[in-house]
């Protein structure tokens, strides 16, 4: 039993593990279910919600007008041999009416004839009612109908916002150095810059730990302690968004167990608890013994 109970709290760990929710996976915009988004990037999966929600709306109404279009086709042509065959039926009555040697015959004939016009009329009525509101049904599709030119823009200006915000990203993640910042070393600078952090100078730190980003210096650490910085102030969205680029330089680091559980906390904060919690569920299972699996689970008792 003993040993049964071993190979059940191994599976179990196995399992936690392999279902954990990678710290590389918060912002990925191709996953089916996205987490961990920043603003920007919660942006760009709604307007490609919106571009397939477009694109599958023009394909339902383009097939719906081209089913419409068949059916009203097959009913004008029903309507015009019915129209057709009354004439035709009236022109027999006119026949009969004139020929005066078989009038009992003709009156017979006549009857059933005029029985036939009525019900072709009848029939030629009840078509056109079906045609009147088949043709509202087009209209209406017509008046909500997505065109290929409002498709073609709808996409323009997602591919121009992500263009946008491409470059703002860059423009943040890559600034240029100062004069006075590229004079230093890469470990002067990160001495200064971890002096800064620690009097709170975020001001001075920020582009400093920028710097080394640039030059490749330790970026995992430098893009994890800028997060850190945007934590304090409580810019959640920053901060989960240089966490992200942290862990997706390194995943084995001393500082992973508090990128996890700030991570979290940013998700928390931004409204996706549900994915905050996974992150908490991770951390105590793989950093059990560490201080910051401690308050993941008591943060998990307040969610």
């Amino acid at each position: 039993m003993k040993h049964l109970s071993l190979l059940s709290a191994g599976a179990l760990l196995f399992q936690l593990q392999a279902s954990e929710p990678s710290v590389f996976g918060a912002g990925n915009l191709d996953s089916d279910s996205p987490y961990g988004l920043t603003e920007s990037e919660k942006k760009i999966v709604e307007n490609r919600k919106n571009l397939q929600n477009a694109k599958r709306k023009s394909q339902e109404n383009s097939a719906q007008l081209q089913s419409l279009r068949e059916r009203i086709d097959g009913l004008q042509t029903i309507i015009e041999g019915l129209a057709e065959k009354t004439q035709e039926n009236r022109l027999k009555v006119g026949e009969l009416t004139s020929d005066q040697n078989v009038a009992a015959e003709r009156d017979a004939k006549v009857a059933a004839l005029e029985e036939a016009v009525r019900a072709n009329e009848a029939n030629i009525a009840s078509l056109k009612t079906v045609l009147e509101k088949m043709a509202a049904q087009v209209d209406a599709i017509n008046a909500n109908y997505v065109s290929k030119d409002e498709f073609n823009g709808l996409v323009g200006e997602i591919n121009a916002f992500k263009r946008d915000l491409g470059k703002t990203l860059k423009s943040v993640s890559a600034p240029a150095a100062t004069d006075s910042l590229q004079s230093k070393s890469s470990k002067e600078l990160a001495a200064e810059a971890k002096a800064n952090y620690n009097k709170l100078f975020f001001k001075e730190a920020i582009p400093m730990y920028e710097e080394l980003i640039r030059r490749n210096y330790k970026p995992a650490y430098s893009y994890f302690m800028i997060g850190e910085m945007w934590h304090y102030r409580k810019e959640w969205s920053k901060a989960l968004s240089y966490y992200k680029e942290s862990a997706a330089r390194s995943s084995k680091t001393s500082f992973m167990p508090a990128l996890m559980l700030h991570s979290a906390e940013c998700m928390m904060h931004t409204g996706d608890s549900a994915n905050a919690k996974k992150f908490l569920r991770s951390l105590i299972a793989k950093y059990p013994a560490s201080s910051e699996a401690a308050e993941a689970e008591r943060l998990l008792n307040t969610l």
